[in-house]
């Protein structure tokens, strides 16, 4: 093997010591070919989730095909995707089930864990071997069949060994399984609480126990003054090197939070080098600032809004194809705006504004023209109390759920050869 310069892993157990021996696909695996049976449940390979059963799957599948032309996969056989397996689309097989007989199924051999090898297959590393054995003219014309992967170099340990590192890997997998499933249940609790909180079938109370009025219909351009943002492109932007953040359309769609924290965010920084003029005081982003992503591709998409909860002066503004919505005086308590624009009412509103054929917008006269119910000041601010203490909880999850995950690819770089 050329990539191999050591014979042991980096971390490894105390009890083990002897050497990992070089081995090929072949040595670990056989190829099963049976045909599928009657009734067994069908299972599909994904790339992050390895083997679920297809009739959990959100997608459509043709039901023409003869059930016994699928391949049969007995419990803990490897199943992979020999056409994305170059990706990782591999998975241990749960149960006695049939796959596509676009797949191929590994059966182990004696001395070979498949729990070991389902983490095996996840490697960088062995991904890359996966990818170097497959063929094809494009990548997505590449292939890896059994007579291909039996050639695959590998090292491996003694089974005993194999069984101790799946154990453990399996323990941390298991950890953050309960970490997502934690922050899982706290999102769907504050969904819950958002609908009965904007429904008004749960009201807060002030401090003495009496009531707040009722709440207040307004139109958005009542609320909402419009700030003018600048058309910097990402190509503009950089992820550090500069004094000034800008908050890029696309960021909005897929990387920040409802409730923007500057120095939780990062942002990219516009280049040094970009010949802009001077920006005016009211183009810096400030606290309760909503920006607006006024294009997308999705109507799920569309007028997607962040809301400004923490920033420094004069360091932070909104770049192309975002509007900044700025609340007028005494109307909105910061941390509350962001909630409204992530209510179905609203969202509702906009997805039904909007224009375009391929790419979708929406303009601020549209926006100005919707209607919102704002509470008494005093209650925003309970409501985005609790919101707020909510969405920290599911941040703090999130973030131990990517530093486990951090902590498990390390493991799969040093716990293998």
């Amino acid at each position: 093997m050329n990539d191999a310069a050591a014979s042991s892993p980096k971390i490894r157990f105390p009890q083990f010591s002897d050497n990992w021996e070089e081995k090929r696909g072949g040595d670990a695996f056989t190829s099963r070919r049976e045909r599928g049976k009657k009734g067994l449940p069908i299972y599909s390979v994904t790339i992050d989730r390895g083997m679920v059963r297809r009739d959990t799957l959100e997608r459509e599948f043709t039901n023409g095909s003869d059930e016994e032309a699928n391949l049969r996969a007995e419990r803990d056989d490897i199943v992979y995707n020999m056409m994305r397996m170059w990706q990782g689309a591999a998975g241990r097989a749960p149960e006695h089930c049939m796959v596509s007989p676009a797949y191929v199924v590994l059966s182990p051999k004696s001395a070979t864990s498949s729990h070991f090898f389902e983490y095996w297959f996840k490697r960088a590393r062995s991904i890359y071997w996966l990818w170097a054995y497959s063929h094809g003219l494009t990548d997505d014309r590449l292939r890896l069949y059994f007579r291909d992967f039996e050639r695959v170099p590998m090292r491996l340990p003694q089974l005993p060994e194999q069984r101790r590192i799946a154990e453990f890997l399996e323990a941390v997998s298991c950890r953050i399984d309960l970490l997502r499933q934690r922050r899982d249940a706290l999102i769907r609790y504050k969904k819950g609480a958002m609908q009965q909180i904007f429904a008004r079938t749960v009201r807060f109370a002030r401090a003495d126990g009496s009531t707040f009025p009722d709440w207040t219909p307004f139109k958005l351009g009542d609320v909402f003054e419009w700030v003018s943002t600048n058309n910097l492109s990402r190509e503009m932007l950089v992820d550090e090197g500069g004094s000034i953040q800008n908050i890029h359309y696309g960021d909005i769609h897929g990387k920040f939070a409802v409730r923007f924290k500057q120095d939780e965010a990062k942002a990219p920084f516009i280049r040094r080098d970009a010949k802009i003029s001077p920006f005016r005081d009211e183009a810096y982003c400030r606290p309760g600032d909503v920006i607006i992503a006024d294009a997308s591709e999705d109507y799920a998409d569309v007028g997607k809004a962040i809301e400004i909860v923490e920033v420094r002066p004069r360091s932070l503004v909104s770049g192309l194809h975002t509007l900044i919505a700025r609340p007028k005086e005494g109307m909105l308590a910061v941390g509350f705006a962001g909630y409204i624009f992530q209510t179905h009412r609203l969202r509702g509103q906009i997805m039904r504004i909007a224009q375009g054929i391929s790419v979708l917008s929406v303009s601020r006269s549209s926006l100005s023209k919707l209607t919102i119910d704002v509470p008494h000041f005093d209650e925003q601010r309970k409501i985005s109390d609790l919101l707020g203490a909510l969405d920290d909880k599911i941040d703090a999850l999130s973030a131990q759920v990517s530093a486990m995950q951090s902590f498990k690819t390390g493991l799969l770089q040093q716990m293998f050869v």
